[in-house]
């Protein structure tokens, strides 16, 4: 549960009851560009990883937030796939968030062409990137500025802008919480997907 306490079980449960009235919240954030104030925080707890748990960097950080508001950046990341998949704004070169497309279908299509060019009887050098935090550091006024470039309406694009805006988090350990505090750079747990997406759209 995010820091709402609204648990995904309630959820299922009322589906029936709620699904109505959800759709109308949703509708009306997406057409003002209003995000709600629950849906700007997030609770961080630790997920251990392996290894001794008395290393703190066997420890991974999660954010937890609204389930309504994972379930909106849900649809907003669908409506975002659909627009880039009908414009063809990207290459066919990214397998990252893209569907039907991941880390093994780009090592398989890397693999071919290093072979290829072996086989040819030309050198290959390969050079590899890791941007560390990569999403923690996202230029949020590029991401928007792409996100028209690439011809996305208004509504939506106004809606990822304002997303970010008045976030805040605290830390949740053992059930002890500490104070909010306000975030100051990288992006919603959800925008990560988007990230990931547009950094790929052709200039």
């Amino acid at each position: 549960m995010g820091p709402d306490e609204i648990s995904p079980q309630v959820l299922r449960e009322l589906a029936d009851v709620i699904a109505r009235l959800l759709s109308i919240i949703f509708e009306r954030s997406w057409r003002t560009g209003e995000v709600p104030e629950d849906w700007r925080k997030a609770s961080v707890t630790l997920v251990f990883k392996k290894g001794r748990k008395e290393d703190p960097g066997n420890y991974r950080p999660v954010s937890l937030t609204s389930i309504p508001a994972k379930m909106m950046e849900q649809l907003i990341l669908g409506v975002i796939n659909k627009h880039v998949e009908e414009k063809k704004v990207i290459g066919s070169g990214q397998h990252g968030f893209t569907k039907e497309k991941s880390c093994l279908t780009n090592l398989i299509a890397f693999c071919d062409g290093m072979t290829s060019w072996v086989d040819g009887g030309r050198a290959v050098d390969v050079v590899y990137l890791d941007f560390s935090k990569a999403f923690d550091t996202v230029s949020h006024n590029i991401l928007i500025s792409k996100l028209r470039k690439c011809g996305l309406d208004e509504w939506t694009v106004r809606w990822v802008d304002n997303c970010p805006n008045g976030r805040a988090r605290r830390v949740v350990i053992r059930g002890t919480e500490s104070g909010w505090r306000p975030v100051a750079s990288g992006v919603p747990q959800g925008v990560s997907a988007w990230s990931g997406l547009i950094q790929h759209i052709h200039q």
